[in-house]
């Protein structure tokens, strides 16, 4: 662990009390919740009006893509600004802020008839990228900087487990509130508020006092504290000196490389994952069903384990190591899955597998940063890593799957299988990663 104030190597006992720890990561995984659970609630809008004559598939399409680029476009942004202000925790219910209005904003869009609602729509998806953008470089910075490098993994997973908890049950729950009386449309404005009272309590619970993100703005001149006690063989940490507090200054051979392995990882994923449904319906006859949604949930609900578990051995195991067996676990998990017919529990398994494997990212991707971007720039290099790498992915990940499948859902398998393929192929990288410190174990909050 880094002392912000001396720039020196302090043991992990040099940590906040438990109660501390246990506190920041219990709001930051409620913001984990709410910001991924109404991320994955865009398609259910993009559902919904798709059902509309007014809406046409390209006004839909239109609506996804300018919701990934603005979040991974804003991403950078908010790096910087927050590792500037260091007020982490009020910038975090700002982004959580900003996905309830998005949600007012497509209320409006559904509400209307006409073209003037693809105004609404478009708006819409721009608010909710800028909004998703906060929470992910920003979430972890607070656990980066307020939790031991021994526990950080671990902290990490609980935290991304409470974001795939809001990615299985928030397109369920949103069905749910619809039976109790409202319509469709209305309950979409009833999630709006109920994300502006969570931003609320995310920004009570992260004050200034509870954060300690009292230290005094980064500035271009200031000196950053040396990284040696968690890279081996890094230029940086050989040389002794300090690094100017600049961008150019992070982006080392590690976060490049970490960047290049996050968009591929994400581009073959969620090139997959956004197809499944289809996949399901168009050729394993799925129909759109209850059995659609089991299967569905079932692939989300594998990373509520994939992201505790692989948090716990980046704590334990050479992280580098850890990545690659997640991006070559992934990869078999989709070969096991296309090699099983039909929608059964041998389909089910599989796609169980591939989530507890996919949806590990968070916990592996940021524990690195970690390591290899000094504390007072966290943030941006999350940012980084997270914005440009994997929501850049992300973004292109649709398209990609749309291009391999040759204007036929009849190759949607083989897509997948090329896609899959990508993913295992990222485990190349990882030497190109410099190696990091093991830590001792030691009691999560303590």
């Amino acid at each position: 662990m880094i002392d912000s104030e001396a720039g020196e190597v302090t043991e992990p006992g040099h940590l906040a009390t438990s109660t501390h720890a246990m506190r920041l990561v219990a709001v930051t995984s409620l913001a984990h919740f709410v910001n991924d659970g109404v991320i994955f609630f865009v398609p259910v809008i993009g559902d919904l009006l798709a059902q509309q004559d007014h809406t046409s598939p390209a006004v839909v399409t239109a609506m996804l893509t300018v919701f990934y680029l603005a979040s991974a476009g804003f991403g950078l942004g908010v790096g910087l600004v927050s590792d500037a202000l260091g007020r982490r925790g009020a910038m975090i219910a700002i982004g959580i802020a900003g996905l309830g209005v998005s949600l007012f904003v497509f209320y409006v869009a559904l509400s209307l008839h006409g073209g003037g609602s693809d105004v609404f729509v478009l708006a819409g998806a721009f608010v909710a990228g800028f909004g998703s953008a906060f929470y992910h470089p920003l979430g972890a910075s607070v656990l980066q900087l307020d939790v031991a490098g021994a526990a950080r993994g671990r902290a990490l997973g609980v935290n991304g487990a409470f974001g795939s908890l809001g990615r299985t049950v928030y397109p369920a729950l949103f069905f749910v509130v619809a039976a109790l009386g409202f319509t469709k449309v209305d309950t979409t404005a009833v999630f709006g508020g109920l994300s502006l009272v969570a931003a609320a309590g995310i920004a009570y619970g992260l004050r200034p006092s509870v954060t300690e993100e009292q230290a005094a703005p980064a500035t271009g001149g200031d000196r950053l504290p040396r990284v040696a006690a968690v890279i081996e063989g890094d230029p940086l940490a050989a040389s002794g000196q300090p690094e100017q507090a600049t961008l150019r200054g992070i982006l080392n051979q590690s976060v490049l490389a970490l960047m290049a392995i996050a968009f591929l990882r994400s581009l073959a994923f969620i090139g997959i994952v956004s197809w499944v449904p289809i996949y399901l319906t168009t050729q394993r006859h799925a129909g759109v069903s209850g059995t659609l949604g089991v299967a569905v949930t079932v692939m989300y609900a594998g990373g509520i384990v994939g992201q505790p578990a692989f948090g716990l051995l980046v704590d334990r195991f050479d992280k580098r190591l850890v990545l690659a067996v997640d991006s070559l676990g992934s990869a078999a998990g989709m070969f096991v899955f296309l090699s099983t017919s039909g929608h059964g529990a041998g389909a089910l398994l599989a796609l169980a597998l591939f989530g507890f494997f996919t949806f590990a990212s968070f916990p592996l991707l940021l524990s690195l940063v970690a390591d290899y971007v000094p504390k007072e720039r966290s943030t941006t290099g999350n940012a980084l890593v997270w914005g440009l790498g994997s929501t850049g992915g992300q973004a292109l990940g649709p398209l990609a799957v749309s291009v391999l499948m040759l204007g036929s859902y009849s190759h949607l398998g083989l897509a997948f299988g090329v896609l899959a393929a990508l993913a295992g192929a990222t485990a190349l990288g990882t030497p190109l990663l410099a190696k990091t410190a093991r830590h001792g174990r030691m009691a999560m909050f303590g």
